[in-house]
């Protein structure tokens, strides 16, 4: 009798870990994500820090896979010994799977700063750093809506061709000066382009 008591109030914790779960989903990324990244990457000198968009939808993900899983848990209820233990090993593993996305999601991030831009994309181990010198050209996309003409992200293209979008917002919008005082040094100056 203790023992169906014992079970009945763990399956009770288990649907409320569930709900937490799932409406964390939505709030805990927004919330936590920047100030954790904040806290343990950011450098002392920076004139943008930010994570990537991706980031946070890994870390929502994670999290709603994870209450989906003890949802499942909670449904299936095994009859034997050995189905309990497998579904357990099966839980376990799941979790753990997502937890290390959710580490995943904290070490996705990018900054730039006097030397560069330094960008950290998911399941990279590594810094990724392009010198100022490595730019060639830096566009300001403008974009016209409702007959309004509004600056919408900046274009880095660097020596190899290839290119990054930053959109201008926030903190990026604050930068920009800091951006453009480094392509003077080098010759280089943003460019409109309007579409």
């Amino acid at each position: 009798m203790r023992n169906a008591s014992m079970e009945s109030k763990g399956r009770q914790i288990q649907f409320g870990l569930i709900i937490v779960l799932f409406f964390s989903s939505l709030i805990v990324p927004v919330i936590l994500l920047y100030p954790i990244q904040e806290m343990l990457y950011r450098p002392k000198e920076f004139y943008y820090f930010a994570p990537y968009f991706n980031a946070y939808i890994i870390f929502m993900v994670s999290l709603f896979v994870m209450a989906l899983v003890l949802l499942i848990n909670y449904l299936i209820i095994p009859k034997t010994k050995k189905r309990k233990n497998i579904q357990r090993g099966l839980v376990s593993a799941s979790l753990l799977i997502a937890l290390g996305f959710i580490a995943l999601s904290f070490n996705t991030y990018k900054w730039i700063d006097s030397r560069g831009i330094h960008m950290n994309p998911f399941f990279s181990l590594k810094v990724n750093f392009v010198e100022w010198e490595e730019i060639v050209k830096v566009e300001q996309v403008n974009l016209e809506k409702s007959g309004v003409t509004k600056p919408d992200h900046l274009v880095f293209t660097f020596q190899d061709g290839s290119t990054i979008e930053e959109p201008l917002a926030g903190n990026m919008i604050l930068a920009k000066n800091y951006i453009a005082n480094e392509l003077k040094q080098r010759g280089l100056t943003i460019e409109n382009v309007y579409k």
